[in-house]
């Protein structure tokens, strides 16, 4: 009797596979906000302008009290990196931390570095030297001793996040991570971009890896962050070789990086120009001037992206999970259309600009009190996430992997938008849509979904700023 050999076992699932896996991931970062995110009883016209002005006061009074170093900033180029220096982290972290302009006519009035929704900033920042830990900004709990050690960053110096989702208004229920996350990701490349202009460049270490014990109450759960430590210092450059990119045709040709602060735009300037476009008042959203913009925006974007792996340290896996889209309108040099971009600076065409306007759920048309005006924006950039490349990065729970997707996402949009205020264009951050409909309207895959967008033109309005920078022994 001849016994038939056991079948095969079948064979091994291909890594990032796992189908549940990957529903997990694309529920986090495919959220919707639970309420209309247009009723916001902060924005009504009769309390903001004292709310604004008592806000402006109280910020005068932060930007005195941190040791924020604007002196230096104006001493550095843009892109440029500045020597190595005794700045401390703490001067560093109140630098991110620091406001920078109050906008007295804006609903949401405190600009900082970086973008945040409704500006709140959710994200804040701990940082540690020689065993003693300090929060850069007072409504985080400065008076708070924090304990050494704890997450992958020991008991060396180093600058940590925490997150406070709560702080950002209940009607973006799910949301709240979402956009938590991307700060994250927007204040970590403040951290090594400022910190590089300062003479103290830094990495992302790693996951902080316990939930602090404060040592008095904070709003909301603290939700922990990330890790920066210090670099080794060094001669290397952020913008150091040309990139290739695309000629009108569409086809890769070589383009010199431009030098380091072309054009005498210092890093002060820049993080005072950064700005998240303005409309009308009453109106929320952006509206833009209509008008081309230079070619060496393009070559300075696609030099920002070549550079931009440099600190981010343990996310680069996570990155290599995005991929990144940007719709081109009236730049000079370069053919209108949608442009697949690489992290490494390339560019290539391929489609036309009609996908944009369905990138967004919500326009002008639609919803009276909102303006989305893409018309008007040389540059959209769109942040996507690969599934099963992300998974395969990394074994961790869909939320570890979703975290460190949108903090990738957020470290991206960071250096671009520094890239578009050194060219004087505002930077918007877009992620209120439904990312199911800007999926379908841009024909991507199942496994591939929209992430984050970055709508970047030149301003049509301008907003009387109260400029809360306080230099080192003057005023700014």
């Amino acid at each position: 009797m001849v016994v038939a050999p056991p079948p095969p076992p079948p064979p091994a699932p291909e890594p990032g596979s796992d189908p549940a896996r990957h529903a997990s991931l694309k529920a986090i970062l495919m959220a919707v906000p639970s309420g209309d995110t247009r009723v916001d009883p902060e924005a009504r016209p009769e309390r903001q302008r004292v709310r604004s002005a008592v806000a402006a006061l109280a910020a005068d009074a932060v930007g005195g009290g941190l040791p924020a170093r604007w002196d230096l900033l104006a001493g550095t180029r843009w892109p440029a990196a500045a020597p190595a220096s005794e700045v401390s982290l703490y001067e560093v972290a109140a630098t991110v931390s620091a406001p920078v302009r109050f906008e007295v006519d804006n609903p949401y009035p405190e600009h900082r570095a970086y973008p945040s929704p409704r500006a709140k900033f959710p994200v804040r920042l701990v940082a540690q030297e020689g065993g003693v830990g300090r929060f850069p900004r007072p409504e985080a709990g400065d008076a708070l001793g924090v304990p050494g050690g704890g997450g992958d960053g020991g008991g060396g110096d180093h600058i940590r996040t925490f997150a406070l989702p709560d702080a950002l208004p209940s009607f973006y229920g799910p949301l709240r991570t979402v956009l938590t996350g991307l700060e994250t990701g927007h204040v970590l490349a403040s951290l090594a971009l400022l910190g590089r202009a300062l003479g103290r460049p830094l990495s992302v270490a790693g996951p902080s890896g316990a939930t602090e014990a404060w040592a008095g109450p904070l709003p909301g759960a603290a939700v922990p962050g990330y890790v920066m430590t210090p670099e080794p210092q060094g001669p290397q450059s952020p913008q150091s070789s040309p990139v290739p990119s695309p000629d009108p045709g569409g086809t890769l040709s070589p383009v010199a990086a431009p030098s380091a602060g072309s054009g005498g735009t210092t890093w002060n300037q820049v993080v005072w120009a950064r700005n998240s476009g303005r409309a009308p008042r009453g109106v929320s959203g952006f509206t833009g001037a209509h008008r081309p913009a230079p070619a060496a925006l393009w070559h300075a974007a696609l030099n920002t992206l070549a550079g931009s792996g440099r600190g981010l340290g343990t996310l680069l896996p996570a990155r290599s999970g995005l991929g990144l889209f940007c719709w081109v309108r009236e730049v000079e040099g370069v053919a209108d259309g949608c442009y697949e971009i690489g992290f490494d600076g390339t560019a290539r065409r391929v489609g036309e600009l009609g996908a944009a306007r369905g990138a967004l759920l919500v326009d002008s048309a639609a919803a009276p009190g909102l303006a989305f005006e893409l018309d008007a924006c040389n540059l959209v950039w769109l942040v996507t996430a690969d599934l099963p490349a992300a998974c395969r990065t990394s074994d961790a729970p869909a939320p570890r992997v979703a975290a460190d997707l949108l903090a990738a996402a957020g470290w991206t949009a960071q250096h671009l938008s520094y890239a578009m205020a050194a060219h004087g264009l505002f930077a918007r951050p877009l992620r209120s849509y439904d990312a199911e409909v800007a999926a379908t309207a841009l024909g991507l895959g199942p496994d591939r979904v929209p992430v984050y967008q970055l709508a970047c033109g030149p301003n049509r309005f301008t907003e009387p700023g109260l400029d809360v920078r306080h230099f080192p022994g003057g005023s700014a």
